[in-house]
């Protein structure tokens, strides 16, 4: 009798807790991040900015959540070489605009925490250098794809962090905030 008490108890108390189970992201929510970047490939160490917004928009049931959004980012890239009878500094302008798709993970419970992965594409404007070596501008189609996740220190705002090749960088952490 004590095992069967103690088994419906059990599970009474996982289902009450699923069923009292939130997220931090869900369908109509709307998130944004603001903040600096790792450059991607050899175009120096100036960080990037990158500002990102997505919206919750088709649940998959209790393992997540798909969002759409896009993503804008800018870099004054630097880049110094020798070449022929001199040694240039070149810097230049990057921008970065693209939408993205991601899926955020809802397999466990946590009203503070959200992981998530996604892909999409986007443009990459370079401007053109002063002396036209290492760069001589141009447009490009460039592909997004990342992981990421968000603590939320309090209701609407916390910080982020993504991984990835997005853009123009390789690692970028700042604030982010919901409305």
């Amino acid at each position: 009798m004590k095992k069967l008490f103690l088994i419906a108890f059990v599970g009474l108390l996982t289902i009450s807790l699923n069923v009292n189970a939130q997220h931090i992201f869900n369908k109509g929510d709307l998130m944004f991040n603001a903040g600096i970047g790792v450059p991607n490939g050899g175009y120096g160490l100036i960080p990037t900015l990158n500002f990102s917004g997505e919206y919750g928009v088709i649940p998959t049931g209790d393992i997540g959540l798909v969002s759409f959004g896009g993503l804008a980012e800018f870099q004054l890239a630097h880049y110094n070489y020798f070449y022929g009878t001199g040694d240039y500094n070149e810097t230049w302008p990057r921008f970065y605009f693209g939408a993205r798709a991601a899926w955020h993970v809802h397999a466990f419970q946590s009203d503070v925490f959200d992981a998530y992965a996604g892909v999409g594409f986007g443009i990459q404007i370079n401007g053109k250098t002063k002396h036209g070596y290492y760069d001589n501008g141009g447009t490009y189609v460039s592909p997004d794809i990342f992981v990421g996740g968000r603590w939320m220190f309090k209701p609407g705002m916390g910080l982020f962090a993504e991984l990835g090749y997005t853009g123009l960088s390789s690692l970028k952490a700042g604030i982010t905030f919901g409305l």
